[in-house]
């Protein structure tokens, strides 16, 4: 078989580019000089090795960031699709992970979401990107430093420890942030009767922090689910306060328990779905 240096690299991994002669060959021409960035990750298709040949494309996604932008390279068969995000156009950062399935979800005011998907074995590259591209619209750090707030324990359930994990690493980075709210999961899908369905809709537990340029919302990938399957994801979704452009509520067209809370335009709508009371209230109020 034909080898290739970029053939014998590929594995999982994602990895750091640091010169042109890094690139995968399908984004070459592409004007991305590592250089020129912050950082550069080539990001492998999911696919086992012993599928893999030197002919193929192995690389699906170049995420490049500099100091104004994020660009997002998406292989499609033998060409790709450029996303440019400017930092101030960014209104929501969602990074998540369910076992090995990685998923970074970028949303700008226009509306337009790119989607990074990734395998999370080793998920450090990434959580070094995110931080990056926040940094595009984040002021720099330094200056007169304020007292931490006084960080509060949050507990949930056994079957949440993960997201109450989550938290606790996330403060231990950023010490600036302080407890909006916390709630634990909740059956919110009853039948007419009252009792609960053979396969019960859960609204799934959530934690959310803030700080004064952003909001972090710990939750599941998938925040409604149907069923008694075990939920292992976890989720952070990045709300940077100077792209809330505005807020609205609404009742759950099936569940009463169940808040939608809309942050943003027509155009770049999220829907977060919270139980109704003071949850929603914590969350409006940080808002």
């Amino acid at each position: 078989m034909r080898r290739t240096a970029e053939f014998d690299a590929f594995g999982p991994y994602i990895y750091e580019v640091r010169t042109v002669a890094d690139l995968p060959r399908l984004y070459r021409d592409a004007g991305i000089d590592p250089a020129a960035h912050r950082l550069v990750l080539k990001v492998p298709r999911t696919i086992e090795r012993r599928n893999a040949d030197p002919d193929m494309h192995l690389y699906d996604f170049l995420i490049a960031v500099d100091d104004t932008a994020v660009t997002v390279l998406r292989r499609r068969d033998d060409w790709y699709d450029r996303a440019h995000l400017p930092g101030g156009q960014l209104v929501a950062i969602e990074d998540s992970v369910a076992l090995l399935d990685g998923r970074l979800t970028l949303r700008t005011a226009a509306g337009a979401a790119t989607v990074v998907t990734y395998n999370a074995v080793d998920p450090v590259p990434m959580r070094r990107m995110v931080r990056l591209i926040r940094e595009l619209y984040l002021p720099p750090r330094g200056g007169s430093a304020r007292p931490h707030p006084v960080r509060r324990a949050v507990r949930l359930g056994r079957e949440d420890v993960g997201l109450v994990t989550a938290y606790e690493r996330l403060l231990d980075d950023e010490p600036g942030l302080r407890l909006i709210g916390a709630t634990g999961r909740e059956v919110v899908g009853r039948s007419m009767s009252g009792l609960p369905l053979p396969r019960p809709v859960t609204l799934h537990a959530a934690i959310t922090v803030a700080g004064d340029h952003e909001l972090h919302l710990l939750h599941r990938r998938d925040r409604l689910t149907r069923g008694n399957a075990k939920v292992h994801s976890i989720a952070r979704t990045v709300l940077p306060r100077a792209g809330i452009t505005g807020v609205r509520t609404r009742p759950h067209d099936a569940y009463p328990a169940v808040t939608i809370v809309t942050v943003g335009s027509d155009d770049a709508a999220l829907d977060i779905p919270m139980l109704a009371g003071p949850a929603t209230e914590a969350l409006l109020a940080a808002l």
